[in-house]
């Protein structure tokens, strides 16, 4: 019985990690993944105050201005709760959001970027105040 479950966990693992790869024969034509760049518009990051945060898409050289969903999932240093905010797209291939970091610290930010049969992930961290 023990092998019987330890062959079901280990194929289920191995569905997933092939369900999720993305090789160039996975796409027809070969193309290039997507890349991602997270960064605040701002240079200093204040608590209590407004603060944009773009993710820029990229394939290649050029901007990704289709991708089917942009999120930014947003919390706080040693904090459980987490949120989610839906980017609209901006231009040029830039997803931005507008949000508020209530308090001095270390923030996490993730973009989950769904973009021509890819998904990516980029983290950034983020010092707000000082």
């Amino acid at each position: 019985m023990k092998k019987f479950l330890l062959l079901v966990v280990g194929a289920s693992c191995l569905l997933l990690i092939t369900a999720c790869s993305n090789s160039s024969s996975d796409n027809a034509e070969g193309s290039k993944l997507i890349q991602v760049e997270v960064k605040p518009v701002q240079e200093t990051l204040q608590p209590g105050r407004a603060i944009l945060i773009d993710a820029h898409v990229t394939q290649g050289s050029e901007n990704v201005t289709d991708a089917q969903e942009v999120k930014f999932e947003i919390w706080k240093k040693d904090e459980e709760q987490h949120k989610t905010i839906t980017a609209a797209h901006w231009q040029d291939g830039v997803y931005r959001i507008k949000t508020i970091f209530p308090g001095d610290g270390t923030y996490y930010v993730i973009a989950h970027v769904t973009a021509r049969d890819m998904h990516v992930m980029p983290q950034k961290e983020l010092i707000v105040g000082g």
